[in-house]
């Protein structure tokens, strides 16, 4: 009977559960949704039990599914949501509802923070910035407003440290998650005392860090029963999110990045050895990689930029993809490609809600520029898959200024399966840009994660390296260089002559 490994990715609005055989290739897939609530405006929550109900009813449905045996399964491993906390108590019931890293709640706390320890140690320590998006101020808060239930927490989890308690009855975390915790030391791979003190959280109230691809316990007989896999299964720890998708994209080597676009668009240049921005506009953490480290980047409106062109802009496109049966995507991406390199002069800042890294400008609205009669919304829709590249390529300059290589991007995401604006991201940047045939990374990477704490491979490199199958490489065009490069210019100054204006609508 071959070897299959299974990889649960809880995501923000459900959970994924793939089957894979050991050289990456997907035997049997399940989504299953689970819904958030909105106590308030700026309140998001989650039911930890959701997580578990959706696991299991997605596991089980993918083996019943392609009839694959629990005995073939050699190990299981989970990726999620970073950020996410939930606090349990000692009999592993949660005490509240989970706050999801969306929650904005926390604005006090960062700010408590801030008056207790400065960002510039902050970030020496954690490799982040004091922001409501991370765990801690989220902790704080209950800590401050809910004292019954911090006084009751056995532990705080997150998604990933939930479900591996559920599936070992062990509360364990891995250094890729545990590093976006603002808690965590990431030289150091252990819980930082000094921050821990400062903001009177007990190191016993939070799970055993380890290492990714870490063996970590076996499926009991109460998670066999509800997941359909063999007591006695090997629970593999996992990792986060972006740090599993570039491992899932082969980023295992200095010199690779990984770029998603979604909605937003994460970025994460692989590094042998931390590297810390003194402007802070970049963060450090834990790959799931053993002794390594990303350098990350987040961009929040660039997926969505386009999206907002597409409701509002491209009527046109619209029909004409309805009347095609295709994507309008595909229609407004094919508009674009009939504009020359540089949208004659058109440039687009993708900053709808503010602009992320590296300028971390809250004030920071979307712009088009450079408009005259002769332009019109084929020149808006080259000029935004332009712009969202020129955004990309402000941080991968950073990472360059870190001294970080940037040999190619490896993309994932919805805008990956754009030729055309892949291209463009590639003439921007200046590198290869390369697509891999699993649209799945995430999964691909916890899967990876499996087979190393089974030892099916023995290195990450090996595993990467048979488990990631590369689609294509679209290469920078020489003769569009000289166009982009004074884009970019141009974009950079566009934003530097707008940064100081509040566009707020108070």
């Amino acid at each position: 009977m071959a070897e299959t490994v299974v990889a649960i990715d809880a995501g923000t609005s459900g959970v994924r559960s793939i089957i894979f055989d050991t050289d990456g290739n997907v035997l049997s897939m399940t989504y299953r949704e689970f819904n958030s609530s909105y106590p308030h405006p700026s309140w998001v929550e989650q039911d930890a039990p959701l997580w578990w109900e959706t696991a299991c009813q997605s596991l089980t449905h993918s083996l019943s599914a392609r009839g694959i045996s629990p005995e073939s399964v050699s190990a299981i491993s989970v990726t999620n949501q970073r950020e996410t906390i939930v606090p349990i108590d000692e009999e592993g019931n949660p005490l509240r509802p989970a706050i999801v890293w969306q929650d904005r709640r926390t604005v006090s706390q960062c700010e408590w923070i801030r008056k207790k320890v400065s960002p510039k140690k902050v970030y020496s320590i954690t490799g982040l910035t004091i922001d409501p998006y991370f765990s801690a101020p989220k902790i704080l808060w209950i800590q401050q407003n809910e004292p019954e239930v911090f006084k009751s927490v056995e532990k705080f989890l997150l998604v990933h440290d939930y479900l591996l308690f559920k599936l070992t009855g062990d509360y364990i975390t891995d250094y890729s998650n545990a590093s976006r915790t603002m808690l965590f030391d990431i030289v150091k791979a252990e819980w930082s005392e000094k921050l821990l003190d400062a903001f009177r959280i007990p190191e016993e109230k939070l799970p055993h860090p380890v290492q990714s691809g870490t063996t970590i316990g076996e499926i009991t007989r109460f998670a066999a029963k509800e997941t359909g896999l063999k007591e006695g299964t090997p629970v593999v720890a996992g990792g986060g999110d972006q740090q599993c998708a570039a491992l899932g994209v082969g980023v295992v080597r200095e010199g690779t990045i990984k770029a998603t676009t979604g909605t937003g668009t994460f970025i994460l240049g692989f590094s042998q050895d931390v590297k810390l921005d003194r402007k802070r506009r970049v963060l450090c953490s834990r790959h799931v990689v053993p002794d390594a480290f990303v350098v990350e980047a987040s961009m929040f409106t660039t997926g969505s930029a386009l999206r907002w062109l597409r409701d509002h802009i491209a009527t046109e496109e619209r029909h004409v993809a309805g009347d095609r049966g295709v994507d309008p995507y595909e229609v407004i991406t094919e508009t674009a490609e009939s504009v020359p390199a540089g949208s004659e002069g058109v440039i687009h800042l993708p900053h709808f809600v503010g602009a992320g890294a590296p300028h971390w400008n809250p004030h920071a609205r979307g712009v088009f520029a450079g408009l005259s009669l002769g332009h019109n919304r084929s020149h808006l829709m080259r000029a935004v898959l332009e712009g969202v590249s020129y955004d990309i390529r402000s941080n991968i300059e950073v990472m360059r200024d870190l001294g970080l290589p940037t040999h190619e991007v490896r993309v994932t995401g919805g805008a990956a399966r754009s030729n055309v604006w892949m291209q463009i991201q590639s003439d921007v940047l200046g590198i290869p840009v390369i697509r891999t045939k699993l649209e799945e990374a995430t999964a691909l990477g916890a899967a990876i994660l499996a087979c190393i704490g089974v030892g099916i491979y023995k290195t990450m490199n090996e595993a990467a390296d048979t488990m990631v199958a590369q689609k294509d490489s679209l290469r920078p065009r020489a003769e569009n260089r000289e166009v982009y490069d004074a884009g970019y210019k141009r974009f950079n100054e566009i934003y530097q002559a707008l940064s100081e204006i509040k566009w707020d609508s108070t």
